[in-house]
C-alpha cells in the first residue's frame, strides 16, 4: 500500500452566497465535516489543518490589518480596501458575491481533498453556482496543489476566518498551525509598517534597518519555511515541468523559424530562377 503523503492544496468553491452570514455558516459546516473525516479515519492516519475564509472583494484590493484602540488587549483585525488598486483595477467596483476560499494541509493529501470536493458537490447543491464565461470550472468544485504563500492572499481577502487542526490518531502533530501562520503574518506586516514609519522619522543605516527587519521577520520566516517544506517536492516537480515546457516551446519555435527560413530561401531561389537569363 502506498504511503500516505502530507500535502497542501487550495480548494476553490464556485458557489455564491447571499450574505456574509450564509457564507460563514457553510464555512462552519465544512469545518465540521473535516473534523468528522479526521475522527472517522483516525486509525488510517488521516489528519488535517484548514484555513477557510469568507470574502466579498475582488483580487488584489484588500489587506487585513491589526488595529489598536489604545486600550490594553484592544487589538482587532480589520479588512482595509486599498483605494489606489481598487480604482485602477476595477474602477472602484471591487465588490463581488460572497464566496469561500479553502487552504488544506492534510494527510492523505489527494484523498482528503477529493472527499471534500465530493462532499460539497453533493451537499451544497442549493447554493447557486458562481458562473463565469471565462471559467471552465464554473459548475464544480476544483482543487489544485499550492504552497503556503497562497495563505497570504486568502488572509488579505478575508472578512472572516475559520481554522481547524484535527489529529485524532497517533500521528505526531505538525510543529506549527495555520492559525499561528496567520497570526505571525499579520504581526509581521504590522511591525514592518512601524519599522518603515520609524525609518522615515529617524533614518537608520542600511545595516541597522536590515538587522531590525531580520529580527522582526525571524518567527514568521521559521513558520513559513516549515510549511514551504511540506510542498517542496511538489514545487520542485512543477519547476521541472515548467522548464521542460519552456525547452519544448523553444525547440518548436526554433523549428518553425528554420521552416520559415527554408521557405524564404526556396522562394528567393525561385525568384532568381524566374529572372535568370540562362
Amino acid at each position: 500500500m502506498a504511503k500516505k503523503k502530507l500535502g497542501i492544496a487550495s480548494i476553490e468553491v464556485n458557489k455564491k452566497f447571499k450574505s456574509g452570514e450564509e457564507a460563514f455558516l457553510y464555512a462552519k459546516r465544512l469545518r465540521e465535516f473535516i473534523r468528522y473525516m479526521c475522527k472517522k479515519n483516525a486509525d488510517k492516519g488521516w489528519y488535517a489543518q484548514a484555513l477557510i475564509v469568507s470574502s466579498n472583494v475582488k483580487k488584489g484590493v484588500s489587506s487585513l490589518k491589526i488595529k489598536n484602540n489604545g486600550k490594553v488587549g484592544g487589538q482587532r483585525k480589520e479588512l482595509e480596501i486599498e483605494d489606489l488598486f481598487a480604482n485602477r483595477l476595477y474602477n472602484g467596483n471591487y465588490k463581488t458575491d460572497w464566496h469561500l476560499h479553502i487552504l488544506l494541509v492534510s494527510c492523505p493529501s489527494y484523498a482528503f481533498r477529493n472527499v471534500i470536493k465530493n462532499y460539497i458537490d453533493k451537499n451544497w447543491i442549493d447554493v447557486d453556482n458562481n458562473i463565469s464565461e471565462n471559467n471552465s470550472n464554473n459548475k464544480k468544485v476544483y482543487k489544485k496543489n499550492c504552497n503556503i504563500k497562497l495563505a497570504d492572499y486568502f488572509i488579505d481577502q478575508s472578512a472572516k476566518r475559520l481554522f481547524c487542526n484535527y489529529n485524532y490518531g497517533n500521528k505526531e502533530p505538525l510543529k506549527y498551525s495555520l492559525k499561528q501562520y496567520c497570526s505571525e503574518y499579520l504581526k509581521l506586516k504590522n511591525k514592518i509598517r512601524k519599522l518603515n514609519k520609524e525609518q522615515r522619522k529617524s533614518p537608520m543605516t542600511d545595516e541597522e534597518f536590515i538587522e531590525k527587519y531580520n529580527k522582526i521577520e525571524s518567527k514568521f520566516k521559521e513558520i513559513s519555511e516549515y510549511f514551504y517544506n511540506i510542498s517542496k517536492e511538489e514545487d520542485e516537480k512543477k519547476a521541472l515541468e515548467f522548464m521542460a515546457m519552456v525547452r519544448r516551446n523553444k525547440i518548436a519555435e526554433n523549428y518553425d523559424n528554420i521552416k520559415i527560413d527554408n521557405k524564404v530561401q526556396i522562394n528567393n531561389n525561385r525568384i532568381i530562377d524566374d529572372n535568370s537569363p540562362f
